[in-house]
């Protein structure tokens, strides 16, 4: 697997503290020296910027795009865990506990990342006690998720897991309007992984779903033509014969509950 590299990038404005909960209520001298630890750096598509096994050495905010955090199971398949969008934070779990990365990140478009060492997060954690409180909500948000995707798998069949993770999607590509078409950039490969189904049952819930006129399949996208009907269920259930998803909790659970 290729290593992660960057480029350093000189941005003119300040990280945007509100959007990422976890600082959204620093104070400004906390703001200041939390912008000025910061290095920034672009990623290009595709690149790497950790893979499982690394040295856990920086926490990461990121600015601008979409990326993936991806797990393997024991026999070597990628699993879907999340996809990261503006203003969250990633790496941070592995890097307080300072084990090796137990995830990857790889960007889905060009990045713009926000870095910070381990030893200047505890630094501001020391110095400002209130975001140890808002980093553990953070923790906590990221196992309810977890928890929500286990319980997806679980109870719903692959239409209604495919339904739902367009739904949830969505509000990341930021539509001007709540109905109007949404393009989503996600590779039905990647959206199979993130659901814990494989790309052949994947898709014909998709195609599906483009037979009643909800979406079209695009490369390397979906476009989401009436999001309105996904969002209130104006979608009959998609009948394709398929088993209970009883095999598929496990890898779903040991996906979502690694540590980014």
């Amino acid at each position: 697997m290729p290593q992660p590299t960057g480029t350093p990038y000189a941005h003119p404005r300040h990280w945007p503290t509100g959007r990422v909960g976890l600082f959204s209520r620093m104070s400004q001298a906390a703001t200041d020296r939390f912008n000025a630890v910061m290095r920034t750096t672009k990623r290009r598509r595709g690149e790497w910027i950790f893979v499982l096994g690394d040295r856990a050495d920086s926490i990461y905010f990121l600015q601008e795009g979409r990326m993936k955090i991806t797990a393997l199971t024991e026999d070597g398949r990628e699993v879907l865990h999340e996809i990261i969008g503006p203003g969250e934070i990633f790496g941070d779990i592995s890097t307080i506990l300072g084990i090796p990365r137990t995830t990857s990140a790889q960007a889905l478009e060009d990045l713009l990342l926000r870095e910070m060492s381990r030893k200047d997060f505890e630094s501001l954690l020391i110095a400002y006690p209130e975001m140890s409180l808002q980093l553990l909500k953070s923790v906590g948000l990221r196992l309810k998720k977890a928890e929500a995707q286990l319980l997806n798998v679980v109870c719903n069949d692959v239409s209604t897991r495919v339904r739902e993770a367009l739904i949830d999607l969505i509000p990341a590509e930021r539509p001007v309007r709540p109905n109007q078409p949404v393009k989503i950039g996600i590779t039905q490969q990647d959206l199979a992984n993130l659901i814990g189904a494989s790309r052949q049952k994947t898709w014909q819930a998709l195609k599906e779903l483009e037979s009643l006129g909800v979406l079209k399949l695009m490369y390397r996208s979906i476009l989401v033509t009436a999001p309105h009907r996904l969002r209130h269920g104006h979608v009959p259930r998609i009948q394709m014969n398929e088993q209970p998803p009883n095999q598929q909790p496990p890898l779903m659970y040991r996906a979502a509950t690694s540590a980014r």
